[in-house]
């Protein structure tokens, strides 16, 4: 398996140490996606681009926790965020990791070319995964980078 200091040397992250206040500005969004994507009366499309957009920001939590980011020179740094994903944290969390990448295809879709691309089912599954990425970076972070984790952030 590759290593995120092997993803630097192909220039696909650049190493960039970060701070407390920009970790804590991620969960906010993160977090407000969430909320966002639970509101009463939102379509199965904004629910579903929400949790996206929530899991994305946690895949880049983890990244920005390991002390790099995406090259923003190269072509698709989201795919890369999320990619990221089981080296920054663990292998165990491909699958997460796969699932959001499906995610991000039918997201574009939606977005730029049709509606119909995703059911509730398909948001519902993505809001389920977005919370339980959220919980999974908590707990590894808890253990290996507790200094930028936000105060009073939970698992909840």
């Amino acid at each position: 398996m590759a290593s995120l200091e092997q993803w630097k040397q192909n220039d696909w992250l650049v190493r960039d140490e970060s701070k407390l206040p920009e970790v804590t500005q991620l969960f906010a969004v993160a977090d407000r996606e969430l909320h966002d994507a639970s509101v009463d009366g939102l379509s199965v499309d904004g629910k579903f681009m929400h949790a996206y957009d929530a899991a994305l920001t946690l895949c880049q939590i983890a990244l920005r926790a390991c002390g790099y980011r995406v090259n923003r020179k190269q072509h698709g740094h989201h795919q890369k965020t999320i990619e990221s994903l089981p080296l920054a944290i663990a292998s165990s969390l491909q699958a997460t990791a796969d699932l959001i990448v499906v995610a991000s295809r039918k997201r574009s879709q939606a977005l730029y070319d049709r509606t119909g691309v995703v059911d509730a089912r398909d948001a519902d599954e993505l809001v389920d995964t977005a919370c339980a990425l959220r919980s999974e970076v908590i707990k590894w972070m808890t253990a290996t980078h507790a200094e930028l984790l936000p105060k009073g952030i939970s698992e909840a």
